[in-house]
């Protein structure tokens, strides 16, 4: 298990047309050419900020953690979240006048942003599925309780979404970490791990493997939505091992040139 608190990711800015996106790197880094997990959190702080439909060649979440906007014709609000297989082609995105923030979250990283309908040719596989839902956080629990809401049931490949609440100093666990690994995101509160605490925008990386975390809440309780990945199967962009091997310079691929530089 790792931890992430947000205080100590670096920034970046992606300057585009279609509106700057600030892009805070939890694991991995955007754009990055090497392995393993890949996980950001995207500011979209202009009104009408907007990402064009498009697939990547992993499975990922996105979360919703702050501002208001549109996915397609869907609402997006806090704490929405939505999966898509590799694939499958999702957007536009869209931020409100309050802008929108949410994380992208992946076990591989991406070999690009493919434009839709302009990448079509470059899909190697047919779309999959996607899903999408929302976790309501509630506010106070009493010390002691543990909820647990099983917010999207866990297919047969073990992707799955819930949600835990803890009271006030109370530790409590949420699905089964038997697939493909999880992230963990404290939405409100704090958790505690090894003597430090853990404030809301926090990340935790559970990989495959690794046993199911038992979270601490800190002294105001904790509200934390649990996302889970597939198990690796011969089905394209779900299995890490299989992707680590792609030639990433070969494969990278984006619509236009994208502007980056760091950012205070």
């Amino acid at each position: 298990m790792k931890l992430v608190s947000p205080e100590t990711t670096d920034t970046m800015l992606v300057d585009r047309a279609e509106g700057r996106n600030f892009i805070h790197n939890y694991f991995g880094v955007t754009q990055n050419l090497g392995v393993g997990a890949q996980a950001y959190l995207v500011d979209m702080p202009d009104e009408g900020s907007h990402i064009s439909p498009h697939y990547h060649d992993v499975d990922q979440y996105q979360v919703v953690v702050a501002g208001s906007g549109t996915i397609g014709p869907h609402p997006l609000r806090p704490v929405t979240f939505q999966y898509a297989d590799a694939f499958t082609p999702y957007g536009p995105i869209i931020a409100h006048e309050d802008g929108l923030s949410f994380y992208t979250l992946r076990m591989s990283p991406s070999a690009g942003h493919y434009d839709m309908p302009a990448a079509r040719h470059l899909m190697k596989a047919r779309p999959g599925r996607g899903f999408a839902g929302a976790f309501d956080l509630k506010g106070d629990l009493p010390s002691g309780e543990v909820v647990l809401e099983v917010l999207e049931a866990p297919d047969t490949d073990g992707v799955g979404v819930c949600g835990l609440r803890l009271g006030p100093n109370t530790s409590g666990s949420g699905m089964d970490a038997d697939a493909g690994g999880q992230y963990c995101i404290v939405c409100a509160g704090s958790v505690i791990y090894a003597d430090t605490h853990y404030p809301p925008l926090s990340l935790i990386l559970v990989e495959a493997g690794d046993p199911t975390p038992e979270l601490t809440a800190g002294g105001e309780g904790a509200e934390i939505l649990i996302v889970q990945f597939p198990r690796a199967t011969a089905r394209l962009g779900s299995d890490p091992a299989q992707l680590a091997t792609r030639d990433m310079k070969a494969l990278y691929y984006l619509p236009e040139k994208w502007l980056r530089e760091d950012a205070e």
